[in-house]
């Protein structure tokens, strides 16, 4: 089988195996939350200070706190947040395990309407087994609006930590929209265009496949951006798609921020809108290749009972949910186990006075880092990722290029790792020590064609 056909059958079982099957076994974990403000005063449109919390996922008090740089620190920057735009603050895990990602303005506390300011838009990273901060990359061109315009840097997402896929909204649009950046760089590239989205709200990667949503127009909901993970523009047909059955219909104005994937048939989406508006966390199920509505689980009372931040969990088959409450300070991080429509949430904590919960983000198990060759993240070592090994040899310095044992360096000790996984799925890390639904079957699926192609070389 040449290497071109053989591409094209992993694409295929990637579209065709995504998130069958789900996992059952209950595992330690944490939560990780954004929190915008120190508590010294009430929050406005000014920059106030960024920390992330760690919660147990059962609850209980904070079990420690990461503080992002308020001055500039050697080549790290400034991380800040607008203590007010509900729309910031949004955390991701890298689909490697060993980062947390969120975007913020690279200036210190107290700058007034900061997301006017034209301060570089900064990507902070978080090593996970050490809570190491890394706030070098700062954008120039990236969020930025016209004088007395705002430029929301909203969220940031990625495979390894070399590579982000970040999204927010500015006017005029040239700065705004999905956008592809690297490691340590300054400058980002576009990868939406008219009349593709630029008022985006939440990125997320999802078995080697790129999703956004948004709250404006034709793409209000949930979206597939491109084909894969696109780093340069997108052009159609791999342009960026309504997921079908989310409507931008004036009868149907979801206002989607975050979403998890519990399997093929099922999306959750954490909407902020009211409760007798419809807000709450959202379930959503495929049926005949339309997704709708089945019901939304309550996740309070009142004008501040929608949900932003969501992440999830499978436990005993059933889905675990944590989310962010849209009160604009002292809100809560909050728990539903989904047993149906009328199941109840449960407050983990509450953010302290003139403090607000933002993004979550959920870990499984202690870090620990693992030997991984599996360069391209489409969940099987494959000849795919030989090529990338070959032509990150002795340049590469990152798993995207092909250092498997993550020393910083590409060398012959990579390529025995990639020979002794070829054919299956990569090796899993602690941090993710109950891979995702999503990941076990694209492997194992991935790995049985694997071994096919190999026979009929040898045939």
């Amino acid at each position: 089988m040449n290497m071109l056909r053989w591409n094209k059958l992993t694409r295929t079982l990637a579209l065709g195996a995504i998130f069958l099957g789900g996992s059952t076994r209950e595992v330690a974990a944490d939560l990780y939350v954004t929190q915008v403000g120190d508590g010294a005063s009430s929050l406005s449109s000014a920059s106030y200070a960024v920390s992330v919390k760690k919660f147990a996922d059962a609850g209980g008090s904070e079990l420690s706190s990461i503080s992002l740089p308020t001055a500039v620190s050697g080549l790290n920057q400034p991380l800040t947040l607008s203590g007010s735009a509900t729309s910031e603050g949004f955390i991701s895990l890298s689909t490697n395990g060993q980062y947390l990602t969120l975007g913020g303005y690279g200036v210190g506390t107290g700058t007034a309407s900061v997301p006017q300011s034209t301060a570089a838009r900064v990507i902070g990273r978080i090593e996970v087994a050490t809570g190491t901060v890394d706030t070098t990359t700062a954008l120039v061109d990236a969020y930025i609006g016209a004088p007395g315009d705002n430029g929301n840097f909203r969220s940031v997402t990625s495979t390894d930590g070399s590579k982000f896929w970040t999204t927010g909204t500015a006017f005029p649009s040239d700065s705004a929209g999905f956008r592809f950046a690297t490691f340590g760089a300054t400058t980002s590239t576009a990868l939406t265009i008219t009349p593709q989205p630029t008022n985006v709200r939440v990125a997320n990667i999802i078995d080697g496949q790129l999703y956004g949503s948004s709250g404006s127009g034709a793409f209000r909901g949930v979206n597939q951006v491109g084909a894969g993970l696109p780093e340069t523009a997108i052009i159609s047909p791999d342009a960026v798609t309504l997921l079908p059955g989310f409507s931008p219909a004036t009868d149907s104005p979801e206002s989607a921020y975050d979403f998890w994937f519990k399997d093929a048939n099922t999306l959750y989406v954490a909407d902020d809108r009211a409760a007798a508006s419809g807000g709450g966390i959202q379930k959503w199920e495929l049926s005949g290749g339309t997704w709708g509505l089945t019901y939304t689980l309550a996740t309070g009372s009142g004008s501040g009972s929608g949900a932003r931040g969501l992440a999830g969990k499978i436990d005993g088959g059933n889905a675990v949910l944590y989310a962010t409450t849209t009160q604009n300070s002292a809100n809560n991080l909050i728990s539903i186990t989904d047993t149906g429509s009328g199941a109840a949430f449960s407050v983990l904590a509450t953010a302290a006075t003139n403090t607000v919960f933002r993004g979550v983000e959920f870990v499984s198990g202690a870090v620990t880092p693992v030997d991984d060759a599996d360069f391209d993240n489409n969940g099987v070592v494959d000849g795919a990722d030989f090529l990338i090994w070959q032509r990150g040899f002795a340049v590469g310095n990152s798993n995207a290029t092909g250092d498997a044992d993550g020393n910083g360096v590409v060398n012959g000790a990579d390529l025995t790792i990639w020979k002794s996984t070829f054919g299956g799925p990569p090796a899993v890390s602690a941090i993710g020590a109950v891979p995702e639904p999503a990941s076990l079957t694209l492997a194992g699926l991935a790995a049985i064609f694997a071994t096919t192609a190999v026979a009929r070389r040898r045939g």
